[in-house]
């Protein structure tokens, strides 16, 4: 199964389930019923929400200018700083905007600078309101076309 069916697969599992948090538009809920479909396609991997810590360290994860930020929902392994280790990192938004989250996304894909030691080897702006909308950010920028993601970017491990 490639990443992509897998995230398409679980959003339509919460807009399926969960339309309710959709249409009252409460993100962090959503982004935690989001985050369990996900979980069962990624044995081995963690999937957190809001998950700010760097490493074994007590700090809170920052972006490269040193900004404290928490992603909505990322596939790791705890504690592992490797690229390897970081699959993914997501950013959900009720309504289409073009929030700061899309540059959170751009710099957490982006090789480690500054008072950011980790990389995320994908990155995934959801927006569900008026209607769905996926921005998909690799090396720290925007992949354009979505159809060739798969060509991009086939993760083995998924179920």
């Amino acid at each position: 199964m490639t990443l992509l069916s897998i995230i398409l697969q679980a959003i339509q599992k919460v807009q399926l389930n969960d339309e309710l948090l959709i249409q009252k538009k409460m993100e962090w809920a959503t982004a935690h019923r989001l985050a369990l479909y996900l979980e069962e396609h990624f044995p081995g991997w963690d999937v957190d929400c809001e998950y700010n810590k760097v490493g074994t360290e007590i700090n809170s994860k920052h972006d490269s200018s040193g900004t404290h930020r928490r992603p909505d929902i990322i596939v790791h392994k705890r504690e592992r700083l490797e690229k390897d280790n970081n699959l993914l990192v997501i950013e959900i938004k009720m309504e289409s905007d073009d929030s700061p989250d899309e540059q959170k996304i751009i710099d957490f894909t982006s090789p480690p600078t500054g008072e950011r030691p980790f990389q995320y080897q994908i990155g995934l702006k959801i927006s569900f309101l008026p209607m769905l909308k996926l921005k998909w950010f690799k090396g720290g920028q925007e992949i354009e076309n979505v159809n060739n993601f798969d060509n991009i970017y086939k993760f083995s491990g998924c179920q």
